[in-house]
């Protein structure tokens, strides 16, 4: 049973919901009534995109799309559409994907992820669209996702993925890799691809490997599902792994490819990880959906989580009671967060990590472990 995303048809039924309100507290924002919104991103000018994927049902192939949060004057949001159209493909399994994860690259521009099968059924799917979301494109706005003057280029993944000899294609994640180039994150092929801009193509990076499950769960392997790409700063990418059904907890990996290539496991022992991103102190944020009822077939309510992972590796829970969260992004001193299945996207006010200068050994603290590092180095500076 390969299910790369652990979604099927049944869960996303009844999303389509007739409009969006906003609900919350203090201490939260909440847009409702989305239709499986899954990747959030903020472009740096106070705007917070996201992708919804707008399932429907396999005779309504539903209304995949791009929207963006607009910022007042008196800090209230309008919901703005962007681009509309995106299709929905369903596997045989009844799973459907479609508007994934998004990212800006350095240029401004935004790129989405649009998995599924690259066929004429579905001419935005298993490919990278990178559209122009300049103030002056985007008044103009919503699109047609291909038939759109914002449209600035289409990568076609998934024609090299089965051409390069995989079984199956999910154009996931996309991050910029500098240079004008990107990371890729085909979940179906369980690697991590780059398209070079000066030779317009695509090459394999690296290849994960299968997750061994614990002692007693059927199947006893399962596929890595890679899930989401970031840069760390020096060529090289981060990524986290959902590892494929049945889920198990434990055996999800946070990983590192370095700029040449060579693949390592920075963090393990995790569950069903999906979205990743850096914040402001040097940390990982990441979220997890939790565990998954075998008998419902769903993730279950309320087990999903953002958690931190500190420097030195130390664990700690940042948001619970998710219901599996599958984007989120970094903005200032707030988390927002996708949740496909509640229709949600919500800002967490103030939960971000912020720079500590006396955290020294970058463990989220500061104690008696600090003081002792810098005793370590008391005396003239050389």
């Amino acid at each position: 049973m390969k299910m790369t995303f652990g979604v099927t048809l049944a869960l996303f039924s009844g999303l389509a919901l007739a409009g969006t309100t906003i609900a919350g507290d203090e201490n939260q924002d909440v847009w409702e009534g989305l239709n499986a919104p899954i990747g959030v991103e903020s472009d740096g000018n106070g705007n917070i995109w996201f992708s919804e994927m707008g399932v429907q049902g396999p005779g309504n192939p539903g209304n995949g799309k791009i929207n963006y949060l607009s910022p007042g004057l008196d800090g209230s949001y309008d919901l703005m559409p962007f681009v509309e159209g995106i299709d929905v493909a369903f596997t045989p399994m009844g799973e459907p994907t479609g508007a994934l994860q998004l990212a800006f690259d350095t240029d401004g521009s935004v790129l989405l992820a649009a998995g599924g099968p690259a066929i004429p059924a579905f001419p935005s799917l298993g490919s990278i669209l990178r559209y122009d979301p300049t103030e002056l494109v985007r008044s103009a706005g919503p699109y047609d996702v291909l038939a759109s003057p914002a449209l600035m280029q289409q990568i076609p993944v998934f024609p090299f993925v089965v051409g390069s000899g995989y079984g199956d294609s999910n154009t996931y994640a996309v991050a910029p890799a500098g240079g004008g180039d990107l990371y890729i994150v085909d979940s179906g092929a369980n690697a991590l691809l780059r398209w070079s801009s000066a030779a317009e193509e695509l090459s394999v990076v690296v290849d994960f490997p299968a997750v061994e499950n614990p002692k007693g769960s059927v199947p006893g392997i399962s596929q890595a599902v890679p899930t989401q790409v970031i840069t760390d700063g020096d060529g090289g990418a981060i990524i986290v792994q959902l590892v494929g059904f049945p889920f198990a907890d434990g055996v999800a990996s946070i990983f590192h490819v370095s700029a040449a290539g060579d693949l390592t496991t920075m963090f393990t022992g995790f569950q069903t990880l999906i979205d990743v991103q850096m914040a402001a102190d040097g940390s990982l944020l990441v979220s997890s959906a939790g565990s998954f009822d075998l008998k419902a077939g769903n993730f279950i309510p309320g087990e999903g989580k953002i958690l931190r992972v500190a420097q030195d590796g130390t664990v700690s829970t940042v948001v619970e009671g998710l219901w599996c969260p599958s984007g989120l992004a970094i903005v200032g001193e707030d988390i927002w967060v996708a949740q496909p299945f509640a229709g949600t996207v919500t800002r967490f006010r103030g939960l971000a990590p912020q720079p500590c200068p006396g955290d020294l050994n970058h463990d989220g603290q500061v104690n008696g472990a600090d003081i002792g590092l810098m005793l370590g180095f008391w005396g003239p500076c050389l």
